[in-house]
């Protein structure tokens, strides 16, 4: 008998922790309830760099390989409207747009696989160090600089479903889905030597994009009847098709494709603002 009263106490325990999901008149707890309309939006920003003036050289292999510098800053942002269709789950049309430029200096430098420094140091000529130096450089082989820009503008559809937290009116988890369409042009160009972007010899792609993204999130709610979202892409299914226009060539290029991928990356999350317009009391 005395075995079983550790049992008895988890499973008190345990309703004690369902009957928190529990609401008197509905029968279970309500974070935004039907008639609900709600306006908000959600962005991000990041940025990355490999090599340049906040990494040394560049990015290397065990020290020894180099290959070459990198900079990304990334953009989003998305206005949205949505109605609680039911409780707890609302549908909602967002606006998006999103960006990116990308500059690059992709190179294989050899030269601290074979220690120069240290063989130049070896030498007395300086007239032979120098020479050396020079013929160094050809260990140093760059392979492309580019400069690239992209512009995306979409809308997107979205059903969305919170969960209350335990029964709290403050926090919530949710899950989405959402069926988008978007149109981007991507211009890229070489980097010449001395950093000057070679625009006649620019690509420019445009690209359409229509598919359907699952995600995952976390909301909290404010005084005001407000809350703070953020949202994570889980997974998604893509199509996608390209047209390229290669400036002064004829080799254009079209291009299709269809995927369905992981999208589970820090790059992809949105901060969010949302706020909540209660229905109208019916008197």
């Amino acid at each position: 008998m005395a075995a079983l009263l550790p049992l008895v106490a988890s499973a008190e325990e345990i309703d004690g922790i369902l009957d928190r999901f529990k609401d008197p008149e509905k029968g279970h707890s309500v974070f935004i309830s039907k008639g609900h309309w709600s306006w908000g939006i959600s962005g991000g920003y990041r940025s990355f760099e490999a090599g340049g003036n906040g990494a040394g050289d560049g990015f290397s292999i065990l020290s020894l390989l180099n290959i070459g510098n990198g900079y990304l800053k990334m953009y989003n942002a998305s206005p949205s409207f949505s109605y609680f269709v039911a409780d707890d789950l609302s549908l909602g049309l967002s606006l998006d747009y999103s960006g990116y430029s990308l500059d690059t200096d992709i190179r294989l430098d050899f030269r601290n696989m074979f220690d120069i420094n240290n063989v130049v140091s070896e030498l007395d000529d300086p007239q032979t160090q120098e020479e050396i130096k020079e013929m160094s450089s050809a260990l140093n082989v760059r392979l492309s600089g580019r400069h690239m820009v992209r512009n995306a503008w979409g809308e997107s559809l979205k059903l969305r479903k919170y969960l209350s937290f335990f029964g709290s009116n403050t926090f919530a988890v949710f899950g989405e889905a959402r069926l988008y369409g978007s149109y981007a042009n991507i211009d890229s160009c070489p980097i010449d030597v001395d950093g000057v972007y070679q625009t006649e010899k620019a690509r420019t792609s445009y690209v359409w994009n229509a598919g359907l993204k699952l995600a995952g999130g976390l909301c909290v709610r404010l005084r005001d009847n407000s809350a703070i979202t953020l949202s994570i892409p889980l997974v998604g299914a893509n199509y996608q098709y390209t047209y390229q226009h290669k400036t002064n060539t004829l080799n254009d290029a079209h291009m299709s494709s269809f995927s369905i991928s992981r999208d589970l990356d820090y790059l992809a999350v949105q901060i969010g603002y949302v706020h909540y317009i209660a229905p109208k009391k019916k008197h």
